[in-house]
């Protein structure tokens, strides 16, 4: 059941690019960057999202506020945020559990 004034839809009309997402991090050590893989999230067209971690693949649900950003609950990436960014289909990840900071996520399907 939904609350009042919320809709099953993640948001019409946004630009959103439904698919796989591949995420790193970025740590800058001794004069040179550092990536570090964290596997991906799918997001899909019904507000679901599939996260492909190493060690802690899991489901959830996200909605896609007005400016575009990603919000997730349940699953790995639980109260996150996916921030969008001034390059397409790109977003930076913070959430509660994160273990470096920020990702930074890029849609991996053509």
């Amino acid at each position: 059941m939904l609350a009042h004034g919320a809709t099953a839809q993640t948001a019409p009309k946004t630009t959103l690019k439904y698919g796989k997402y591949g995420c790193t991090s970025t740590k800058y050590t001794g004069g040179f960057y550092e990536f570090t893989p964290h596997g991906s999230f799918t997001i899909n067209p019904d507000g679901t999202y599939f996260y492909s971690g190493f060690k802690t693949p899991s489901k959830g649900k996200f909605t896609v506020d007005k400016a575009g950003n990603l919000l997730f609950t349940g699953g790995y990436l639980d109260k996150g945020k996916a921030e969008k960014i001034d390059r397409p289909n790109k977003f930076f990840l913070v959430f509660p559990t994160i273990p470096d900071n920020r990702w930074t996520c890029s849609c991996v399907d053509k």
